[in-house]
């Protein structure tokens, strides 16, 4: 076959990936990519929950399964392993030579990609002997496609889920259509997409093969008792069932012996396997039906093996088999389902050989109009559907909504639904969540939306609490300081707040006034003038101010009276305060230190006032808020209907309200004393991006920590989005003007010369510009125009313009998703697995069995793909805007860019993925994946939520063991940032998370989920549980910064975040009360009184006994050496609500805990180098070094200044010997000249 090495038939880069599981191939097909598979037969096996899941998210894949020379004979392994995946809902092809191998491969995307249905294909090792042809290159492109191009839609479901036509391969996991895929559902809507996918998609499946097949023609040329009874030896006619459901058949039988008249029997299987198909022909000779009665699974596909079997059973019989019916049922097989069963087999009965019971695919009439609208294009589309199921006793009752709702909560509102009908958020509400919401489960049928385990993003502010709510929050302005504790801390972000000045809010009112018809231009004039006025009485202090009203009517009055406003003047003034007071009057606001008066003194007219809106349909009333503000700024009351609308009323002047500014944001967070979670939930572009209530309380703590994580991360991406967006826009200006320029200069300098036909098309009226190209290309002047080049460029803005609407507002009407999220199995967030509630605002996708590790990394490199198709256009687009594009030259090096080539900018482009599990993602199983995801280098944010719930007894010190693993695995990783903490009790480390978000590189979280239900009710709310496990070594803070490493590896590490890191435990005062007196007595807390906390301990700690010993705290007592230990009893002490100390003695158990915790600690010191274990000898060889140091510069200073004395006493010396040379010169000199009168003399 044609093409480059490691390319594929359309000329990009495949993306090959070794590995046992389908988890890669699972993240890498919902981008909308082409992918195959090949397993051997045990690896198929082992698979099979992943083949559940591409069924279940109609992913469009092909698996091959051979068989391996370890699994024995050639095709034993395989063939078995075929039969065991046959529930899992996939086609198989099974090619008996190489050539149908090739053959079917090839048909079997085709048929996965028009079906949407996963497929596996059956390969003998034999067949490597054998030879095979392969279609042309050109040939295949046009069969296959390409996997991005749009297609027809060939099923008329699809039509009803994606409009007419629709992409190839589908983009499950997109950021412009963001929905949450995989999630789990109750048992009712499991089987409601296992039916609608039966009737929708598999029904569909064998025209779509025989097409495919005829299409693939053209091209190529080739076309004990094992069996339990009750009254069927007499019977005529059989019920076959499970054994759960025995006893209902058995009483339906009755019921239709006494009153039908005919005589029915029941059979169940007690063995399945192998199939007792000799024992079952037995009962079944001479019987005129059978009916195989099935609970309806999700991945129902034609008939089950069980009615093929049992068809293999009657075929034994010949001319006497019965005839053969099969029926699937909801739930518990109920009486009147099975006696339905029974007349359908009757003379008079339907003697329909398939149907359902309990499930409606459209109905005739129901009291929902927007769901009557559903039902009749499925009625439209499928005219006789209705026929398939089965009538039991007659349903009189009519379903009408449980409750009138005034108005969809604004999370909702925002979005435009225009994406496919299966992610829009309205269409899902009315057709599903509706009757969740309201509990009118009848209500529900199986529609083609069932068949999809898809719920739009925010779903989950349609959630109910269970038994409805018991009390809501109503905001106490005047008691409010602005903290923000109780914004922080809500899960179901039903608190949006906002800090804005005076001024903002009046022009807002006002705005919100022209909108409604009532503008009051007559306050344009004074609007500054009443903001002072409104300040200065603000300032003051002595007004009970609670909302707008009781300062707006008041400073009107004080600004009207010194400006002397008289006469229509003040009459039209004082409507317009009128309509505005009726506008923004009701909002209740706060006066607060942080927001008021630190504003007013920084810098004048920055004064901002304070509210909370409190959204009733996303508040559960779990009373959090109130219980952590410490200002009694928020009480819960009863939600009578009048709150409620005053609720919705707050909400709604809210929603039209500006956001609060940026610079109000940034400098809380800059502020020491403030909590930076709470400074950026003040923004509603970050509070929104997690959402909506939910059922139960379970896995709130989590939820608010994915809160704040999900809040911060889109507070670093939508800048960098933006950015990304400013430019693409001016590339498309810039392409806009040299496409101008373009037509300009190509337009003639005199008349046009056009031939007649071309002048009798413009007289038609309005011509596409492409018409208007050809005809001028045509004519006497083309050579002036560059027709290619122009219709190039053309289609490059389009496509830039369609990439910046993507980014700024998509189908859903706020751009595209920032982030995306994977879900691995998770027990903390019982919330996120709430079907048909979908808390996130981004694309998130469930992952239950295999390595989620891959599967993320499939979906990077799918992301990965898309993005380089961005750059390449953004690439083309700067080219031809300078005219320096060249096909022959640039087409080949803008195709062939690969992520290796990209600059740091571009590879920005790419949106994080962030993972979320719990700690099973540090077992050893899921280690290895992991740190290969740490490693590859693309932006993965893994969040690791621990309840640092230890299982109680022995294993307690394994479990603390392998939960320290990853970490000693993790810091040798190079670029992979590192925090593990408790942001609830620790507030200071979000600087740190953000610090880890705006990275490019990988970054983990391991945060502190404790769950409350796991400890004992007097332990306090959740955040006082996160400061216990700090203080008491359990869930102790580290800080892995790779930029900080230098030479040592302690040089990047910190735990300045922890109490008192230089000591083993940390030390708190107890205050009891001896008497009338209340006494401190100093605790050295440890991680035996986190063990305290859990309900699962409480069996090891029992009251002290004064026989027992000498009461040392537990953390003491390990400080002892066995001898020291003797008539010590090691206790955790704690005082109750009288005052009282209370002391338990620990169990051996726990002492073994604290003392594996201890050491823990103490390896985490030794890494941070706050701890040596041989700090003596350091210290003498530090001293040695210092003085050795020191002995040589004296020794050195001393040969210095003996080696200056002797140059001085050399000097000297020379001197003397100088002068007495000079002397005795001298002095001969002298002898001489007497020597010489001398000799005169003589």
């Amino acid at each position: 076959m044609e093409g480059s090495p490691g390319k594929n038939l359309f000329g990009r880069t495949s993306c090959h990936r070794f590995g046992s599981d389908l988890s890669f191939l699972t993240g890498l097909a919902s981008t909308g990519l082409r992918t195959s598979a090949f397993l051997n037969g045990g690896q198929l096996s082992a698979n099979y929950n992943q083949l559940e899941g591409l069924v279940r998210q109609n992913l469009a894949a092909l698996v091959h399964c051979a068989s391996s020379s370890r699994e024995g004979k050639a095709s034993s392994a395989a063939l078995s392993s075929l039969q065991g995946v046959t529930q899992a809902g996939c086609f198989q092809l099974a090619p008996s030579n190489l050539q149908e191998l090739v053959d079917f491969t090839i048909i079997g995307h085709k048929v996965a990609e028009l079906a949407l249905l996963p497929g596996i294909c059956q390969v003998d090792n034999a067949y490597t002997l054998q030879e095979a042809n392969v279609p042309d290159a050109d040939g295949l492109r046009r069969f296959l496609g390409e996997p991005d191009e749009h297609i027809n839609c060939p099923a008329p479901a699809q039509r009803l889920l994606f409009g007419k036509s629709r992409r190839r391969i589908p983009q499950w996991y997109s950021l412009d259509t963001p929905t949450m895929n995989g999630g789990r559902k109750e048992k009712l809507g499991l089987q409601l997409e296992g039916v609608a996918r039966e009737r929708y998609f598999y029904h569909h499946l064998p025209a779509i093969i025989r097409l495919v097949l005829e299409e693939y023609s053209r091209l190529s040329g080739r076309q004990y008792a094992a069996v339990k009874a009750e009254e069927a030896s007499r019977a005529d006619y059989i019920l076959l069932v499970r054994s759960s459901d025995f006893e209902a058949a058995v009483e339906a039988a009755r019921l239709a012996r006494d009153q039908e008249r005919v005589k029915v029997g029941v059979l169940s299987l007690s063995l399945l396997r192998p199939f007792p198909q000799e024992e079952l022909a037995s009962w079944m000779e001479g019987k005129k039906g059978i009916t195989i009665l099935e609970e309806a699974g999700s991945t129902n596909m034609g008939e089950s093996p069980l009615f093929r079997e049992v068809g293999a059973a009657a075929r034994r019989l010949g001319r006497n088999a019965p005839a053969l019916y099969s029926g699937a049922y909801a739930g518990r097989l109920t009486l009147e389902a099975a006696v339905a069963a029974v007349k359908n087999m009757g003379r008079n009965g339907g003697r329909k050989e398939r149907f359902y019971i309990g499930f409606d695919f459209t109905r005739q009439s129901t009291s929902f109009p927007q769901h009557q609208v559903m039902l009749q294009s499925i009625s439209r589309e499928y005219p006789d559907i209705e026929k398939e199921t089965l009538e039991t006793a007659p349903d009189n009752t009519t379903n009408k909504p449980a409750v009138a709702i005034r108005s969809l909560p604004f999370a909702i509102r925002r979005y435009q639904d225009q994406g496919p009908p299966y992610t829009r958020l309205s269409r899902f509400y009315h057709n599903t969540a509706c009757f969740y919401q309201q509990g009118i489960h009848t209500e529900l049928v199986a529609d083609p939306f069932q068949a999809l385990p898809a719920v739009p993003a925010a779903a989950a502010n349609f959630a109910v609490p269970e038994g409805g709510k018991h009390s809501l929050p109503v905001f106490q302005p005047q008691n409010c300081t602005g903290c923000g504790a109780c914004i922080a801390y809500c899960p179901h972000s039903a608190l949006p707040s906002i800090a804005i000045t005076f001024q903002s809010l009046v022009r807002a009112g006002m705005k919100i006034a022209a909108s409604q018809g009532t503008p009051v231009p007559q306050l344009m004039g004074i609007e500054r003038k009443l903001v002072k006025e409104a300040e200065g009485l603000i300032r003051k202090g002595d007004k009970d101010i609670q909302r707008i009203e009781d300062i707006l009517p008041e400073a009107f009055q004080l600004m009207a009276g010194q400006s002397d406003m008289q006469g229509e003047k003040l009459e039209r003034a004082q409507e317009g305060i009128a309509i505005l007071n009726g506008i923004i009057g009701h909002f209740p606001v706060a006066v607060t230190e942080p927001f008021f008066h630190q504003k007013k003194r920084q810098e004048k007219g920055t004064a901002q006032l304070f509210s909370i809106a409190i959204d009733p349909h996303a508040c559960t009333g779990c009373g959090i808020c109130s219980a952590v503000c410490e200002d009694d700024a928020l009480r819960m009351s009863a939600p009578e209907a009048a709150l409620s609308r005053q609720m919705e009323a707050a909400m709604e002047l809210w929603e039209e309200l500006p956001d609060t500014p940026t610079d109000t944001i940034n400098q809380l967070i800059r502020e020491p004393d403030y909590n930076s979670f709470a400074a950026t939930l003040l923004s509603r572009h970050f509070y929104l991006s997690l959402s909506g209530g939910s059922t139960s309380e379970a896995g709130a703590p989590a939820k608010t920590l994915l809160h704040w994580l999900a809040a911060v991360l889109e507070s670093v991406m939508q800048p960098r989005v933006e950015q990304q967006a400013k430019e693409l826009e001016e590339q498309a200006e810039e392409l806009a003007k040299n496409i101008h320029q373009h037509l300009s200069n190509a337009l003639p300098k005199r008349d046009f010369q056009l031939s007649d036909e071309a002048l009798s098309l413009f007289e038609e009226g309005k011509l596409p510009l492409e018409e208007v190209i050809r005809q001028i290309d045509t004519g006497p002047q083309s050579g002036i125009v560059d027709a290619a080049a122009l219709r190039r460029k053309i289609a490059l803005l389009n496509d830039l313009k369609a990439l910046l609407w993507a980014l700024r507002e998509g189908p859903t009407g706020g751009g595209r998703a920032r982030f995306g999220v994977l879900l691995a199995d998770n027990e903390a967030l019982p919330w996120a697995d709430d079907y048909p509630y979908n808390a996130f605002t981004t694309p998130v996708a469930w992952h239950w069995d295999g390595s989620s590790s891959e599967r993320l990394l499939g979906i990077l490199k799918g992301q990965a793909r898309h993005v380089l198709d961005h750059i390449r256009l953004r690439r083309r687009a700067a080219l031809e805007a300078n005219n320096k594009y060249r096909p022959e030259l640039h087409d080949q090096e803008v195709g062939t860019l690969e992520w290796a080539g990209l600059s740091p900018e571009e590879r920005s482009m790419l949106a994080p993925i962030l993972l979320i599990g719990d700690s099973r993602l540090l077992s050893e199983q899921g280690r290895g994946g992991l740190l290969e995801l740490l490693s590859s280098g693309l932006p993965v944010k893994v969040a690791i939520l621990d309840d640092a719930a230890a299982p109680a007894g022995q294993a307690a010190g394994a479990w603390l063991a392998a939960s320290q693993a990853l970490w000693a695995s993790a810091l040798t990783l190079q670029d992979t940032f590192l925090l593990r903490g408790s942001l609830a009790d620790d507030p200071a480390l979000f600087g740190q998370m953000r610090d880890g978000l705006q990275r490019p590189e990988p970054a983990v979280f391991h945060l502190l989920a404790p769950r409350p239900e796991l400890h004992v009710p007097n332990n306090g709310l959740w955040p006082e549980l996160c400061s216990l496990a700090l203080r008491t070594r359990a869930f102790p803070s580290l800080l892995f910064d790779p930029d900080g490493k230098k030479d040592y590896l302690s040089s990047a590490i910190s735990l300045g975040q922890n109490p008192t890191p230089e000591a083993d435990w940390v030390k708190t005062a107890l205050w009891r009360k001896e008497g009338d007196k209340e006494m401190e007595e100093l605790y050295a807390l440890s991680y035996a009184d986190w063990l305290f906390s859990l309900k699962s301990w409480q069996g090891y700690f029992q009251p002290l006994q004064p026989e027992n010993g000498a009461p040392l705290s537990v953390g003491e007592y390990l400080a002892l050496d066995e001898k020291g230990r003797k008539g010590k009893v090691p206790v955790v002490s704690s005082v109750d609500e009288n005052g009282q100390l209370r002391q338990y003695a620990a169990a051996p158990e726990v002492v073994a805990a604290a003392r594996q915790a201890l050491r823990q600690w103490n390896g985490l010191r030794e890494l941070a180098g706050l701890r040596s274990p041989f700090p003596q000898k350091e210290r003498e060889t530090l001293e040695k070094e210092l003085a050795g140091k020191y002995e040589k510069e004296i020794a050195e200073l001393k040969a210095s200044y003996e080696a200056r004395l002797q140059d001085q006493e050399n000097m000297l010396m020379e001197q003397v010997r100088v002068k007495l040379r000079d002397k005795l010169l001298a002095l001969s000199r002298r002898g001489e000249q007497l020597a010489s009168l001398q000799e005169e003399v003589d």
